[in-house]
This record gives structure tokens, C-alpha cells and sequence, in this order.
């Protein structure tokens, strides 16, 4: 885990050397549970180090990041009494000594933090920090590598292929081996929290992949090109160093990038790989899994899980791969989820949240579904209706002849549903735009968008389509009205998964596991910021918390893949 420095021992009032703790009045420390200064002999005091603390026998953590004065506190509302670990996530830095902080009722702990230059800086590199330092290969080599084999970082980070001492020759067994294993979190995280949940495919497609010469997303590229790209950058052919120097290359967190508290609470099933999450109006947030038949809820205001499993979800017949999707909350409180069935099919499902019931809806295949202004759920163009549990309609714009242009398509039927109840998709591959049905008026819609890689998004009020463009680098916005569209680029290779609609700022949020941060963008000012991760990250969709998406300081709830944890964000700025 590349949260360096673990803070181990217990104590309550003690003086280490540099390490300084000592007990305080909550008003003196601003109402703070733990606060301290962050510094270094190279920096003085720190800005923007990620300071996390972890409660001994505890199931969550809470992240704060230090100030321009390298000041950080931890508000007494986020930990309560008991001995806390302290960790920081600063790349290049080590947090030096050992101890543990106690907190006492009514009390605030002082911890100031010294670091020292980091031992193993290529461990605490995110992904797109290794690409940034390889500088023997051109911007387009690394485009084609990055944006084609987008799945190989999806089990785990580029560090781990650059440390191999695998020549091009052997490192083709291997390709050809992860090539079978399904993509979606079946590695170990660097914390160690979800062990090893490798999964291989179904057996016809792991035969079309054993005879395709080529890996990635389409087109894909020769599995020869990827092995010789990797070895003539690792540890290979007896060199005793990488082939090129590791530097620093994300900045740290600055200014409004630091005013954020993240807090995470650990599933109690840690090989749970959290695909999707929706939060329902009193606060509970509904989660799925990509690696086995499951549903998860977590109530926000008790800080409890429920899990359900089979037979309470059905299962899949053996031999099939399993794991469920997407989740949607329908207006009447019931839980809507795509789940996979036999032969690497899938079932739209509807769970009772109150009977623990739940029903398919026959004749409806989905991977990702959502819900429209009426209540009615839609898996792609096929509209279901929550009374009937029946498909009620197809709206496809393709149904209109020479509209939408061929080989245009989006990313597995992901439709997001605006004002009207029109369905829109931004497409990924061949020709770019967005596409939309006009359900009143019986005819499909098309609005040209320039090098379209559309990923997942969200709709807002005004029926502007915000998405990620995880191929592209970008967030775009697409007027569904006019057709007018904006982008807004985000650091080299973020490959952003999704976004969210704006905040009552107009502010909108897309996550990147590459950069292990995530994004927010200002569309009036074009200012884009990144709040850094305390641990790996990677998350599918953005849920606001009821009522605070208007707000001055939204609160985000979602789950983390990674580490197999629901996650909190509060902007405090």
C-alpha cells in the first residue's frame, strides 16, 4: 500500500523525537480530534500531504490533507475516543517515526509529522506518474499502449510490470494468461485488503481470445508489440536499474485541492469488487459486485452493512462467470440491478428491499441500467415499467434509417435519461456523437461530436450529457438540445471512467484510477482540480447525499473497487 509511515504503538501523552503528541482543549485546536504540522528537512512545512487516521480494531479511516502552513486537523465530528494509527500519502516522502495517538473524550491530540525522503519512490507512483517518467517512448507510443490495454491496470498498477526481469519471450505466456482472467478487480490491492479473486472467462470466450494474436480494446494490438514494449522498459536483460530515472510528476494537492475530508468504511466482505452504487432518499447506499451474485447496502447515518447472497439474490449455474452490475433506486424504494445468468447472459432484476424478494423482468438483458423523470427504468433504449415489471418500449435511435452513422456505438448500452424521458448516448467507438430518441415524436436524434469516447456519465437539469471520456483523457458536456458540446482535458492518460452532473456550483466530479484522484471541474472558470486518494482508487459512479448537491459543500458517496470500501467525500471549501 502506498500509504507510507504506519503509526503502530499505543500512546497518550508522549514526546518522540520529532514526532511530537500532546493532549489539548477541543476549543483551543478549533474543535479538531488530532492536528499537527506536516514537514520536512527538503520542504519546511508541507502542503497538500494526504494525512490518514485509522482507529485500532476499527472498520474505516479518515483522510484530511495538510494546508499552505502545512497544517492539518482531523474535526472531532469524524473520530471519536480511542488510539488511532496515522499514515500520509505524500509521493516522494516517508513518514519516519513510530507511535500511535490517542484520543480522550472532550480532548484533542497534537501530532506534528516529520518526513523524510522516500526509500522506494517507484512503489508510491500512480500509474500515470510511471508513464510521465518514461521517456524514451513518444507520446503516440504511449497513447496506443495506454488507450488499447486499458484492462491492464484494472488488476493491477503499472509498477508491478516494470519490476518483472521478463524478457519479450517470457513475457508472453503471462499476456496470454491474464488475457483469459476477467478484467474487473480480480487482483490483490496494494493494501492487502481483498486477496486473490482471479476469475477466468467463459470457455468460448477464452477460446476467441487463445486464437486472436491481438489484446485490448478494439482493435487491439499485437500481444508481440506489448511484450516487447514492457521488457525494453523493465528490469530485464540483467540491468540491475530501470532503464530511465523516477522523478516526482503530479503535483501535490494545492489551495482548494486540500479542502476535502475523505473518510472509507471496509466492507465487511473485503473480496467484494463494488462495480456500482446508488443511494436511496433516506440515506442508504445500495453497491454491487462484479465477482460473485451480491447486493450490498450500507446505511449512511448507522455506519452498518447488510449483505445479500444467494439464495436471497439467485445465483448462477456452475461454470458460469457470476457478479452483478449496475444498480438503480426506483422511485417506490425497490432495488434494480442487472444480474448475470447462464451462458454469459444477463437478467434485469427487481429486489424488495421489505420482503427481501425478488422478481426478473423476462426478455430484458442489461449491463447498465437508469431511471427516467417518470419513475421508469430503462436498460439502453428498452424502457421497463416498475408497476407491470414489463418492457414497454424499445427507442433505439438506430431504428431511424441513415441517421446514426455506421459503426457508431456507445459503451455497453449505458443511456442516461433526460427531462422528456428521452434516452442519450454518448458513443466510444467509430464515428463521435451523441445520440438521443425523441419518445413523443417517434424519431431517433444525432449531434456530431468531434472524437466522441464516451464512457459513463449523468444528465442534469438543463439536459446537458456530462461523461467521461475514459479513452479520451477528457469530460465532455453535450447540450442535447442544440447539440453544442464542450470538453475539458484532464491530465495525460486519467482515462476518467465517468462523471457526475454539476453541484450547486455547477462543479462536476470524474474519478480516474490511473491518477488515483479525483477531478473536479469548474465549466464557468475551466479550473480543474484533483483531490489525491489515500490508497488506490477506482470507482464506477458518483451519488450525491440527498439535498447536499445543493449545497455550497456537496457530500459524495460511492464505493472504491480498489479496496473493496464505501467511500465519503466532503468538500469543505
Amino acid at each position: 500500500m502506498r500509504m507510507k509511515g504506519l503509526v503502530v504503538a499505543a500512546l497518550a501523552v508522549t514526546v518522540l523525537a520529532g514526532l511530537r503528541f500532546a493532549p489539548v482543549s477541543l476549543q483551543a485546536q478549533g474543535g479538531s480530534a488530532i492536528a499537527g504540522v506536516v514537514t520536512s528537512k527538503e520542504e519546511g512545512k508541507m502542503e497538500g500531504v494526504v494525512v490518514t487516521a485509522r482507529k485500532d480494531g476499527g472498520n474505516s479511516q479518515v483522510s484530511v490533507v495538510s494546508d499552505k502552513d502545512g497544517k492539518y486537523a482531523f474535526p472531532a465530528t469524524h473520530l471519536d475516543a480511542g488510539s488511532y494509527k496515522l499514515s500520509i500519502r505524500a509521493v516522494g516522502y516517508d513518514l519516519t517515526e513510530t507511535g500511535a495517538v490517542t484520543v480522550a473524550a472532550g480532548k484533542s491530540a497534537k501530532a506534528d509529522l516529520p518526513l523524510v525522503k522516500a526509500k522506494n519512490l517507484g512503489q508510491q507512483l500512480t500509474n500515470i506518474e510511471w508513464l510521465m517518467n518514461i521517456t524514451s517512448r513518444t507520446p503516440e507510443q504511449k497513447d496506443r499502449m495506454v488507450h488499447q490495454l486499458l484492462s491492464c491496470n484494472y488488476c493491477h498498477t503499472y509498477r508491478r510490470i516494470m519490476i518483472t526481469k521478463y524478457s519479450a519471450e517470457q513475457f508472453m505466456p503471462v499476456i496470454h494468461r491474464m488475457a483469459k482472467y476477467y478484467a474487473d478487480g480480480t487482483a490483490v490491492s496494494d493494501d492487502n485488503r481483498r486477496g486473490n479473486i482471479a476469475r477466468i472467462q467463459e470457455p468460448g470466450r477464452v477460446k476467441m481470445l487463445e486464437e486472436s494474436p491481438n489484446w485490448g480494446a478494439s482493435p487491439g494490438m499485437p500481444r508481440t508489440e506489448v511484450a516487447e514494449f514492457w521488457s525494453s522498459l523493465n528490469l530485464s536483460g540483467g540491468r540491475t536499474a530501470l532503464p530511465f530515472e523516477l522523478k516526482q510528476t503530479l503535483p501535490r494537492p494545492k489551495g482548494a485541492a486540500t479542502k476535502v475530508i475523505i473518510t472509507e468504511w471496509d466492507i465487511p466482505t473485503a473480496k467484494t469488487s463494488t462495480h456500482d452504487s446508488a443511494i436511496d432518499k433516506d440515506g442508504v447506499l445500495w453497491f454491487t459486485d462484479e465477482s460473485r451474485n451480491y447486493l450490498g447496502r450500507f446505511d449512511t447515518k448507522t455506519k452498518t452493512f447488510k449483505e445479500y447472497l444467494p439464495p436471497t439474490i439467485p445465483d448462477v449455474p456452475a461454470g458460469s462467470i457470476p457478479g452483478t452490475r449496475d444498480v438503480v433506486v426506483g422511485d417506490d424504494g425497490m432495488i434494480w440491478m442487472p444480474t448475470r445468468v447462464d451462458k454469459a447472459g444477463s437478467k434485469l432484476l427487481r429486489f424488495d428491499p421489505k420482503t427481501e424478494k425478488y422478481s426478473f423482468i423476462e426478455g430484458v438483458q442489461a449491463q447498465f441500467i437508469s431511471k427516467g423523470p417518470d419513475g421508469k427504468i430503462w436498460a439502453g433504449f428498452t424502457r421497463v415499467d416498475p408497476v407491470t415489471l414489463k418492457a414497454d418500449g424499445q427507442f433505439s435511435p438506430y431504428s431511424t434509417p441513415d441517421l446514426v452513422p455506421k459503426g457508431a456505438a456507445g459503451y455497453a448500452g449505458n443511456t442516461e435519461i433526460d427531462s422528456k424521458g428521452n434516452p442519450w448516448m454518448l458513443t466510444q467507438i467509430g464515428p463521435g456523437g451523441a445520440m438521443g430518441y425523441d419518445v413523443a415524436a417517434k424519431k431517433g436524434i444525432w449531434w456530431p461530436v468531434e472524437n466522441a469516447m464516451g464512457r459513463r456519465g449523468a444528465i442534469d437539469h438543463e439536459d446537458n450529457l456530462w461523461y467521461g471520456e475514459y479513452r479520451g483523457d477528457s469530460v465532455v458536456k453535450v447540450d442535447t438540445k442544440t447539440g453544442k458540446f464542450q470538453r475539458w482535458k484532464l491530465d495525460p492518460y486519467a482515462g476518467p471512467y465517468t462523471s457526475s452532473h454539476p453541484d450547486k456550483k455547477g462543479r462536476v466530479y470524474a474519478p480516474s484510477n490511473m491518477a488515483e484522484r479525483l477531478y473536479r471541474i469548474d465549466p464557468k472558470t475551466n479550473q480543474i482540480i484533483a483531490y489525491v486518494w489515500p490508497t488506490e482508487f477506482d470507482t464506477k459512479k458518483i451519488n450525491y447525499q440527498p439535498g447536499t448537491e445543493k449545497s455550497d459543500k456537496p457530500i459524495m458517496w460511492f464505493t472504491n473497487m480498489r479496496t473493496a470500501r464505501v467511500s465519503r467525500v466532503e468538500v469543505t471549501e
